[in-house]
C-alpha cells in the first residue's frame, strides 16, 4: 500500500483493508494521462476535456486537517521544503486558518463552486499553492489529505474503482474531521474559542453576500483572535502538538473517537474492496445508454460513467451490444456466438461491465463530478 497513501494513513489502511489495493495506471502524475502532448498542446488542438499542463488537475484547494499541518511542519527534510514553506504561507496569510486546520478563503470557494465543470483541471487561477510548478508535482504529497488520496481521472476498473475510492474518501474524511475536532477538545482553545469554532451556523457558499475582508482575501483580527484563544500567536505550535497527539493514537482508539458512522464506513469500504478485487462477473446484464459516442472509422469511443474516462470498442462490438437485454449472460453469448459468430470472453464482458457499458438491471447511473469541496466547520 506505500505507493498509494501518505505513511500515517498506510498504518490505519492495513488494518481496514484485508490486502493490498490496485494500482490505478492508467492515472498517471509524472506524465498526466489528461494532458496533451507538447506537440498538440502548443497548437491548441486539445479535446475539449484535456486538462492544462501546468495545472494538471491540481486546480482543488485541500483542507489540512492540523494535524497533518503539524506533520507537514516537523519534515524538515529537503524534499519537502517547498511544500513546507507554501503551508508557512498560508498560515502566516491567516486566511482560513484555525485551530481545526488550514481551510479555504471565500472567494476561493465561491470560484471553485462556480467553475468547476468548466474550470478543473484547467484554470491557473483555481490551482494549488501546494503545486510545484517545476516538475508539476505535489509539495505536500506525503501529507495529502482524503480528496487528494483518492481522486483519479481514470480508474483501471472503471465505476468499479470509482465507488471504491469514492467510499474510501467517505472514511478518510470521517476520520479527518473527528480528529481534528478531538485535538482542539485535547489542546484547550478555550470555551469562547470553542463556541466561534463549533456554534455558529454555517453560511452555504452564495447564500450571504461575502464580507469586504473575505473579498480581499485578508484575515479579520478580531474574529481571528477569538478562533484561536489562548493560542493566538502560537499556531504552529498547536499544529505541531495537533500532529504529536494523532501519531500517539492506535487504529482501534481513532475508531473509539470517531464513533459509529466510522464503523459504517468501514464496513462498505471493505465491501467495495472486495468488488474491486473480485473477479466474477453479474449473471444478467443489460446494455445502458451512453452518454456519447464518436465514431472513429472501425472503432468508436464510448463515454460512459466519466467523462475523463472514456473506452475505446470496435464498432462491430456497439452493434451487438442491444442483444444484452436482460437475459442471462450466458444466453446471450451464445445467441451471438450463434447469430454474429463473436466471440466475446470472460475479461471483455467484466470490462464492459466494469465501465457500466453493461450493468445489471438494478443500476443507476450517476453523473461524474470533479471533486467536491468537503467543509471542515471553522476553518
Amino acid at each position: 500500500m506505500s505507493s498509494v497513501f501518505p505513511p500515517l494513513y498506510e498504518t490505519w489502511m492495513a488494518q481496514v483493508l484485508p490486502g493490498p489495493i490496485p494500482a490505478e495506471t492508467q492515472a498517471t502524475c509524472h506524465q498526466c494521462a489528461m494532458c496533451p502532448p507538447p506537440a498538440v498542446a502548443s497548437v491548441h488542438t486539445a479535446a475539449p476535456d484535456s486538462f492544462n499542463p501546468q495545472t494538471k488537475c491540481c486546480t482543488y484547494l485541500p483542507r489540512l486537517p492540523n494535524f497533518l499541518v503539524g506533520r507537514i511542519l516537523s519534515d524538515d527534510t529537503p524534499e519537502m521544503r517547498l511544500g513546507r514553506a507554501s503551508v508557512v504561507q498560508r498560515i502566516e496569510r491567516g486566511v482560513a486558518v484555525s485551530p481545526l486546520g488550514l481551510g479555504r478563503d471565500a472567494v476561493y470557494t465561491l470560484l471553485y463552486r462556480q467553475g468547476r465543470a468548466a474550470a478543473f483541471g484547467r484554470s491557473r487561477t483555481l490551482r494549488c499553492p501546494h503545486y510545484i510548478e517545476e516538475g508539476g508535482l505535489c509539495g505536500i504529497w506525503r501529507y495529502r489529505e482524503a480528496t487528494c488520496i483518492t481522486w483519479f481521472c481514470k480508474h483501471v476498473r472503471g465505476a468499479v474503482g470509482k465507488r471504491f475510492w469514492e467510499t474510501l474518501k467517505r472514511l478518510l474524511f470521517i476520520v479527518e474531521e473527528s480528529l481534528a475536532c478531538w485535538c482542539v477538545q485535547q489542546l484547550e482553545v478555550g470555551p469562547e474559542a470553542l463556541q466561534q469554532l463549533f456554534l455558529p451556523p454555517q453560511r452555504l457558499p452564495g447564500s450571504a453576500p461575502l464580507e469586504a475582508q473575505e473579498l480581499d482575501d485578508t484575515k479579520d483580527p478580531q474574529h481571528y483572535r477569538a478562533i484561536w484563544g489562548k493560542w493566538v500567536g502560537r499556531e504552529s505550535d498547536f499544529y505541531l502538538a495537533s500532529a504529536s497527539l494523532v501519531n500517539a493514537l492506535r487504529w482501534d482508539a481513532i475508531c473509539a473517537l470517531c464513533g459509529p458512522e466510522l464503523l459504517v464506513l468501514i464496513r462498505l469500504t471493505q465491501e467495495a474492496y472486495q468488488a474491486l478485487v473480485a473477479k466474477t462477473t453479474p449473471p444478467v446484464l443489460q446494455v445502458r445508454p451512453l452518454k456519447e459516442i464518436l465514431l472513429e472509422g472501425r472503432s468508436c469511443q464510448v463515454v460512459t460513467y466519466s467523462r475523463y474516462d472514456p473506452l475505446r470498442l470496435p464498432s462491430a462490438l456497439l452493434e451487438v451490444l442491444p442483444a444484452f437485454d436482460g437475459r442471462p449472460l450466458e444466453v446471450v453469448r451464445q445467441r451471438l456466438a450463434a447469430e454474429a459468430h463473436i466471440a466475446l470472453d470472460d475479461a471483455l464482458i467484466r470490462k464492459l461491465s466494469d465501465f457500466e457499458i453493461l450493468a445489471p438491471p438494478e443500476t443507476r447511473e450517476e453523473l461524474p463530478q470533479a471533486p467536491e469541496l468537503p467543509r471542515l466547520a471553522g476553518a
